[in-house]
C-alpha cells in the first residue's frame, strides 16, 4: 500500500472568483454593482490571506507556524515580508494601508450588524419638513461604504503584489520554492510505496 501526502491549495480558485466578479461589476448597471463587487472584493481578502497562509508554511515551521497562523492578516504579512528580507519603503507602506483597509473591509463584512451613530448637526430643509427625509449617517468602516471599483481593484492588486514579493525575495534569499512547500500549486507525492 502506498503513502500518499496532498497538499491544496484554493487560494488561485478564491482570487478567479473575485476577477470574475470584478469584470462582472464594471458591466453591471449601476444600482446592482454591489452584489458583484462586495463579493468580488471579499474573494480578494479571502484569496489573500490563503496566500499568506500557504507562503507562511514554506517559511516558520512547528510553534512559530502556530504563533503566524494565529497572528492577524496585517501581522501575518509583516512578518512574512520581514522573514524573507523585504524591507520597508513608501511603496510597502501604500500596501499596509490597502491591508489595514481589506481588514477593515472583511472585519465589517464577517461581522456585519446594526451600526448606531449618533451625531449633531442641522438639518436641511427637506429634513425638517418631514422626519422620514432624515438621512443616516453610515460609518466610514461599513462594508457597504468601502466597497467600489477602485477599491476592489487595490484588492485584487494586493493578491498579485504578495505573489510577485514572494517570487521575487524567494530567488534573491534562495528559499526553495518546490513540489510542496511554498508551492501555492495542490500536489501530492508518494511518501512511500510497499508494493
Amino acid at each position: 500500500m502506498a503513502k500518499i501526502e496532498s497538499r491544496t491549495s484554493n487560494s488561485r480558485y478564491l482570487e478567479s472568483i473575485g476577477l470574475t466578479l470584478l469584470d462582472e461589476a464594471k458591466s453591471t448597471e449601476p444600482g446592482y454593482i454591489f452584489k458583484k463587487l462586495v463579493p468580488a472584493m471579499a474573494f480578494f481578502c479571502f484569496a489573500f490571506e490563503s496566500k499568506l497562509n500557504g507562503y507562511g508554511d514554506a517559511v516558520f515551521t512547528g510553534q512559530e507556524l502556530k504563533k503566524y497562523i494565529n497572528s492577524t492578516i496585517i501581522g501575518k504579512f509583516q512578518w512574512l515580508c520581514s522573514r524573507i528580507g523585504v524591507e520597508g519603503s513608501d511603496a510597502f507602506q501604500e500596501l499596509c494601508k490597502t491591508i489595514e483597509l481589506m481588514v477593515t473591509f472583511r472585519n465589517s463584512l464577517v461581522h456585519s450588524k446594526i451600526i448606531t451613530i449618533e451625531e449633531e448637526r442641522e438639518l436641511s430643509e427637506l429634513e425638517k419638513l418631514n422626519p422620514r427625509f432624515i438621512r443616516p449617517k453610515i460609518s466610514d468602516s461599513d462594508f457597504m461604504e468601502i466597497r467600489s471599483i477602485e477599491n476592489a481593484e487595490k484588492f485584487q492588486g494586493v493578491t498579485t503584489t504578495l505573489e510577485l514579493i514572494w517570487s521575487s525575495y524567494c530567488i534573491k534569499n534562495s528559499i526553495h520554492i518546490g513540489d510542496d512547500r511554498g508551492s501555492l500549486i495542490s500536489r501530492a507525492r508518494i511518501l512511500s510505496d510497499d508494493q
